[in-house]
């Protein structure tokens, strides 16, 4: 808040003035010098000690009219800043008192809301459940009725199981009770095998005598024809030992196929013996072969089942996922809107779950939250209002704080301080405009932009109704905020007023030196372009771009609905925006995050003679 200052040496100018006309002026009858308490402003003390400083002037100055009523004046204009300074605290006060009831009812309404959207939720929940549960029970039904097939035929599986358990028991023990008629067929197997080697040995060694007594004998035929014609007895004699021979031969052989059949035949009787004992289990064995079959029969059977029950599961699962798909679809899209309203046109979820309370919550809903904020008080009113948009509602950034609020102190003898915020487009800034109770308007823009000022900076501009800035600050991070600069009228050389009287008469006329601009950005409302270069206002053509320009620079055309051009030039880090005769309305700048901001406006500056303000694009760029 800016402190009010009192010239005392201005005072003590002014008592002079009123001691030398004390004596050659009357005061007019009825002429009011004091003032009262509730003349000035808001806070006691300050209007107690201005009503007190003038009774004890009012003493001084009894036959001073014209003085008096200039110290008249000059105390209702200090009496008016120190009422617009504490106007202005009350003002702050006002608003937090505004915020901390807004808050409140705000809270209020979203606790109301949400407890009503989770009854509304809880409700389109409920009847969604509902409407799903018929078709999820039909499938439970029939998951059931396979579930009990599948343990119906579970439990033939493991019957079978069991009987093939006690079969192979059974053939195990069959085989163990045939073990000693298996050994006993590897015994005969094994004499057998013995045999036939044996008798083949005794055929071949009767074999070999036999034919080692056919070379003799054919070698006494050798002999004896040898280059000679042999006697009919010798011929006689061969024949006769040659049938001889064969007979012996005959005989032999016959009695070792008699003996080697005697020894056959007894292993055969042995293996006949064998057999028959080894046929008596063949009913048995029949009889486990006959189960085994009848086994398999069954178990073909409980697998075809399976595999029908395997394919009955297959669309019922299908189904069953399917269903469950679709619920959670239905649940997520429920999830995702927005909670019931009568404005939404819908049947009242309500209606159709009435346990969950009828037609709505049974508490009564907490009032609006106000758009307005007003006090009556012994100093006067307040009132506060915000800027509401196109529903009626308070207008709130991305932060739900109201984007306008004014604030206006009025007291009881009409005097009016009105204040209003509005917080800009970018994080942190603001301009605040108040117009004092003597009509003066000031507006005091608050800027953010760490990138000019460093870190954690912010800088403040004071600007008169005009725009002409009188006063620049600087806050630190978790600093207060310091005066800069500020603006000061041009004082003139005079020598001939040591009290500086005619210098007091004509201070207000000099000229002030006013001191820098706020930035485009803080002071234009409504720029022609915003931050992608295309026109604010959407009734403008789609825009034509050239790419190929000067300076790797590209221009996009644009047509507004009465044939007016707008045309944007951006060259690197620098766009232009420029009218139809080529006059730059506007020069925007990016900055090192790369972020296009408005730098310069022309609706900053005034025009002197035909020079645009802020220069044309080159004619490369047309």
């Amino acid at each position: 808040m800016t402190r009010i200052s009192i010239d005392y040496d201005l005072m003590y100018v002014l008592a002079r003035q009123v001691w030398h006309l004390r004596d050659e002026m009357d005061v007019p009858a009825g002429v009011k010098h004091s003032f009262e308490a509730g003349d000035i402003g808001p806070r006691q003390e300050t209007a107690e000690e201005l009503a007190n400083f003038s009774t004890t002037w009012k003493k001084a100055f009894t036959e001073g009219w014209q003085v008096m009523t200039d110290l008249g004046n000059l105390l209702d204009e200090i009496g008016k800043a120190f009422y617009d300074s504490d106007a202005q605290t009350a003002a702050g006060a006002a608003s937090m008192a505004a915020a901390y009831q807004r808050q409140n009812i705000k809270a209020a309404n979203d606790g109301y809301k949400q407890r009503q959207d989770a009854m509304y939720k809880q409700a389109e929940a409920a009847n969604l459940e509902r409407r799903h549960r018929p078709g999820q029970l039909y499938l439970e039904r029939q998951q059931q009725e396979l579930e009990k097939k599948r343990a119906a035929l579970q439990k033939e599986q493991d019957a079978q199981a069991k009987r093939q358990e006690d079969l192979t028991k059974q053939q195990e023990e069959l085989q163990k009770r045939q073990e000693p008629l298996r050994q006993r067929q590897d015994e005969l197997t094994q004499r057998q095998q013995e045999l036939w080697r044996r008798q083949k040995a005794e055929r071949a060694e009767l074999q070999a005598g036999f034919t080692a007594k056919q070379d003799a004998l054919d070698k006494e035929r050798a002999a004896l024809t040898a280059g000679r014609e042999p006697s009919r007895e010798q011929m006689d004699e061969l024949r006769r030992k040659q049938q001889d021979l064969w007979e012996e031969q005959d005989a032999a052989q016959k009695a070792l196929e008699g003996k080697q059949a005697t020894e056959q035949n007894d292993l055969n009787r042995e293996r006949d013996a064998l057999r028959k004992e080894q046929d008596a289990f063949t009913p048995e064995w029949d009889a486990l072969d006959k189960k085994q079959h009848d086994l398999w029969k069954d178990q073909a059977a409980t697998e075809e089942a399976q595999k029908q029950l395997d394919e009955d599961q297959e669309p019922l699962t299908q189904r069953a996922e399917d269903m469950q798909k679709a619920y959670a679809a239905e649940q997520e899209e429920l999830a995702k809107k927005p909670a019931w309203t009568p404005e939404s046109g819908e049947p009242n979820p309500l209606h159709m779950n009435r346990e969950l309370g009828g037609d709505g919550p049974a508490e009564t809903p907490p009032p609006p939250v106000p758009t307005t904020y007003e006090r009556d008080d012994d100093n006067g009113h307040t009132k506060i209002e915000y800027k509401l948009n196109a529903n009626g509602e308070i207008e709130v950034d991305k932060n739900g704080n109201p984007v306008e609020t004014t604030t206006t102190i009025t007291n009881k003898n009409g005097l009016t301080y009105t204040e209003t915020h509005r917080s800009l487009a970018r994080e942190g800034d603001s301009v605040t405009t108040t117009q004092g109770s003597d009509g003066k308007v000031t507006k005091v823009y608050e800027d953010a932009n760490d990138e000019f000022y460093g870190k954690g900076f912010m800088r403040r501009y004071v600007t008169d109704e005009k725009g002409n800035t009188l006063q620049v600050w600087l806050k630190a991070p978790d600093g207060d905020w310091t005066l800069q600069n500020e603006a000061k009228q041009e004082e003139p050389e005079r020598d001939d007023d040591p009290l500086g009287i005619y210098d007091y008469v004509e201070f207000g006329q000099r000229p002030m030196q006013y001191l820098e601009r706020p930035p485009a950005y803080l002071t234009v409302d409504k720029p022609m372009v915003d931050a992608t270069g295309k026109p604010a206002d959407g009734a403008f053509s789609p825009g034509k771009t050239t790419s190929d320009l000067p300076g790797n620079a590209s221009r996009t055309d644009y047509t507004s609905p009465d044939g007016s051009g707008l045309h944007v030039v951006t060259a690197g880090i620098s766009r232009y925006v420029a009218d139809d005769k080529g006059e730059i309305q506007e020069v925007w700048q990016k900055n090192r995050y790369g972020d296009w901001y408005l730098k310069d406006s022309i609706t900053q500056h005034e025009r002197y003679g035909d020079e645009p303000p802020l220069g044309m694009i080159g004619e490369n760029w047309r």
